[in-house]
């Protein structure tokens, strides 16, 4: 079922797509021997990183790139309306916990009043303006104006807690938001889900020595309780591909279990894009395509910075 019936929308955002980086492109990157050239060669092919300084920390090279998310979501927005813009709008949430966390992160505690203005507050979440008058940590939690969020912060006591419980919170409300609206995004968003309570248990038992099933979101698609404790008992790349054996996540794993769920999403959304005609799911698929592209420039700039190899920048590479 077309859930958009707007041709020019889709028109647009087949041209959007049409803008971004190629295999080749990214091959072009990863040939460049200094940084000064590889920021020069993607400014030659993006444009809008014309005010990108030759010498970019990661910090001004990740603001520049979401500049272009920004974009992207104000041309966009300006399409969608009633059910479309309410998934939308839901979906969207994940990039202002994301700007929330990196401004708590940053917080120079004696240069408060310095805060650095913030393009997603600027433009896209304009009620987290509020924030740049904290006095302190307490009073920027305090701030958070969403009462959720808000109380994520002040009753999380580790960073991994509070990073666990954010997630879940946002995938818990999308999910309740796109429930019998729309079934292609609601798939995707089940496949999302899935993976990450795979990924979620095996960081668990890999670093901490213990699982922790609250950690997990309480919603299985295509896994089961059986599947996790076998992930749970997993030593071996061999034991986790036999433990997703009989779902439709076998052989997922080749090399390393993070890169290659998100090899796994980054295909599921291409194909999405391309064969989703007028329907959300298309431009939810494009905005994964452009947060694995702003991954993968950063990777390979970075590698290039830190003077990586470059089959070891490629091995990185989410294509």
């Amino acid at each position: 079922m077309k859930t958009m019936n707007n041709p020019s929308l889709n028109a647009k955002l087949k041209a959007m797509y049409a803008k971004k980086l190629k295999k080749d492109d990214l091959e072009d990157l990863m040939k460049q021997n200094s940084l000064t050239d590889a920021i020069l060669v993607l400014k030659s092919k993006i444009p809008n990183l014309d005010n990108l300084s030759d010498n970019a920390k990661r910090m001004e090279l990740e603001a520049a790139l979401d500049t272009i998310l920004i974009y992207d979501i104000q041309k966009i927005l300006k399409y969608l309306q009633g059910t479309n813009r309410e998934i939308f709008e839901q979906y969207i949430i994940k990039y202002k916990i994301e700007t929330i966390k990196k401004l708590y992160e940053n917080l120079n505690i004696s240069k408060m009043k310095n805060i650095q203005t913030n393009d997603w507050i600027e433009y896209i979440f304009t009620d987290l303006k509020i924030l740049y008058t904290a006095t302190n940590k307490e009073d920027f939690i305090d701030k958070i104006p969403d009462k959720n969020i808000n109380s994520i912060f002040k009753n999380s006591h580790t960073d991994f807690e509070r990073e666990n419980t954010l997630d879940k919170y946002y995938f818990e409300n999308l999910l309740k938001t796109v429930k019998g609206k729309n079934k292609k995004i609601e798939t995707l968003l089940n496949i999302r889900i899935d993976l990450l309570n795979i990924l979620w248990t095996y960081r668990c038992k890999k670093y901490y020595g213990i699982f922790n099933p609250d950690i997990l979101i309480p919603h299985f698609y295509r896994i089961n309780l059986n599947t996790i404790q076998r992930i749970e008992s997993a030593n071996t790349r061999e034991d986790l591909n036999q433990a997703l054996n009989d779902t439709i996540y076998q052989n997922m794993i080749s090399n390393d279990i993070e890169s290659d769920i998100k090899k796994y999403v980054y295909k599921k959304s291409k194909k999405a894009f391309r064969s989703e005609l007028l329907d959300l799911s298309m431009i939810i698929s494009y905005f994964k395509i452009l947060e694995i592209e702003k991954e993968n420039i950063v990777t390979i700039i970075e590698g290039i910075r830190y003077k990586m190899s470059k089959q070891n920048i490629e091995s990185k590479i989410i294509i």
